[in-house]
């Protein structure tokens, strides 16, 4: 219950009024996990997000998103503080997220240049008209 009324009364109205706020005086907003961390956040410690549906019905819907697909030993690699089997189901969890808000995986084993440049040109196609904006819709 408590966690319900730190994300509707203080977490919700932080994210949602700061993104309004710098649209409405025409800047873009670039959000790093953006709302996808906390859903998977919560669903890590075998919780859903307290009032979920309300949530992601508020928050400003992306014009793109990604997830950046990295290969399990990277990962691991780069958080030994987290166990193997943690980093899977994790990454289970961030799988479910982009295949329900159908958002754009990224694979990292790329190098650097290639990966930025094809993150730069869906962000491009976007913005541009060329590529339509993505819908969000709960998650189950």
């Amino acid at each position: 219950m408590l966690w319900g009324l730190y994300i509707i009364l203080i977490y919700c109205p932080i994210l949602v009024g700061g993104i309004r706020l710098r649209r409405l005086f025409g800047y873009s907003v670039v959000c790093d996990r953006y709302i996808y961390d906390t859903l998977v956040g919560f669903r890590d410690n075998g919780v859903r997000v307290p009032l979920e549906a309300i949530l992601i019905r508020l928050v400003p819907k992306a014009d793109v998103s990604f997830i950046l697909d990295a290969p399990e030993d990277r990962i691991y690699r780069n958080r030994p503080e987290h166990s193997e089997s943690f980093i899977q189901k994790e990454k289970w969890f961030y799988n479910r997220v982009a295949e329900h808000f159908h958002l754009q995986r990224v694979a990292t084993s790329d190098s650097p240049p290639v990966v930025w440049a094809r993150l730069v040109q869906e962000i491009d196609d976007v913005l541009n008209g060329r590529h339509p904006r993505q819908v969000v819709r709960g998650l189950a």
